[in-house]
């Protein structure tokens, strides 16, 4: 999963838990079905907000010129 698939799932995850929020407080209380699918959602954005944490503690593989092609 490229940075513009792990941003555009975290922007969809994020609407659709605002959904279910609303969702559950139109109702006034707690929906059992509801906040399991809230706890779904919020372990995959977590996850999500791992790897990109992950992607940006590995540090990039450097390139480095052979100093005998350059001369």
């Amino acid at each position: 999963m490229n940075e513009s698939d792990r941003q555009a799932r975290i922007c969809q995850l994020q609407n659709h838990r605002h959904a279910l929020l609303l969702q559950r407080d139109l109702r006034g209380a707690p929906i059992a079905s509801i906040d399991m699918e809230l706890n779904v959602v919020r372990s995959e954005l977590q996850a999500l907000y791992e790897s990109g944490r992950e992607m940006q503690q590995t540090p990039m593989p450097r390139v480095r010129a052979n100093r005998a092609q350059i001369a």
